[in-house]
């Protein structure tokens, strides 16, 4: 029952944080990747797909994660690394922290550029 209760407080917790984060990409970002990210509440009753689906995005748009950073907003890589940094891989942490730093993989031609324009 213990691990149960866990689970559920990880959730909870997880889905304040996505609530947030949801705002904190339409004021920051606007409506469309907003909305876009708004898909996380398809499984905001299940930590693992929750977790997975944060995991995706993480590779899928890294230059919102560093515009909202530059903002001092919450991002998905913000809740990777320093908020729920137990319910992700070592991996998962390092993606998020580069594109926090600015570090953002080319995804063609697999070379690192610095972001400047943001």
């Amino acid at each position: 029952m213990a691990n149960q209760d866990r689970r559920a407080c990880d959730l909870d917790r997880l889905v304040r944080l996505m609530e947030r984060c949801q705002d904190d990409t339409l004021e920051v970002l606007g409506s469309g990747a907003a909305g876009r990210l708004g898909n996380w509440q398809r499984y905001e009753d299940d930590l693992e797909a929750l977790v997975n689906f944060i995991r995706e995005r993480l590779l899928h748009t890294r230059e919102n994660g560093y515009a909202l950073e530059q903002k001092h907003r919450l991002s998905l890589e913000r809740i990777v690394v320093h908020e729920c940094p137990e319910l992700f891989s070592v991996e998962d942490r390092q993606i998020a922290e580069a594109t926090l730093a600015g570090i953002l993989q080319a995804r063609a031609t697999g070379t690192c550029r610095r972001s400047t324009t943001f």
